[in-house]
């Protein structure tokens, strides 16, 4: 995958929701061009949604972009749906928009993935790793915020 440009990446583990339990993180390149890492989470509705906001080292972020390449990371949306559902939980799901050139062309693309589709042992393996990396891009705090 030449020319692969990433904007944001979002990460959404899966958990039950029955309280209203929510928990994502979003990693974004900056005006400036720099890079941070939101995290937001709520655990019931009743009490507020809490954020915490971190610095990433635009190093860490090109390796991510580089592993996500070259294990074509993108193709993976290209799996079919499973038939497993499950009441009362929210499926863990990978969201990303990135700009490519493809025919000389250069466009916004949205990618996405979810848990209710069918992977390989080998696509769940590059999951995981793509979750790790993920993860460890938290550097210094910038700021929390709580919304009521």
């Amino acid at each position: 995958m030449k020319d692969f440009s990433l904007h944001r990446l979002s990460y959404s583990p899966g958990y039950g929701d029955m309280l209203g339990q929510y928990e994502s993180s979003t990693l974004q390149k900056t005006p400036d061009g720099g890079w941070t890492l939101a995290c937001t989470r709520r655990e019931r509705h009743d009490l507020p949604k809490v954020t915490a906001t971190y610095a990433v080292d635009h190093r860490v972020v090109a390796e991510l972009t580089t592993f996500i390449a070259e294990n074509n990371i993108l193709s993976l949306e290209k799996r079919p749906q499973s038939n497993l559902f499950v009441t009362d939980y929210h499926p863990w799901g990978w969201h990303m928009d990135y700009d490519a050139t493809t025919f000389g062309k250069r466009e916004r693309k949205y990618w996405r993935i979810e848990e209710h589709q069918r992977y390989s042992t080998r696509d769940y393996k590059i999951l995981n790793e793509l979750r790790e990396r993920f993860e460890a891009l938290r550097g210094e705090k910038i700021s929390e915020t709580t919304e009521e």
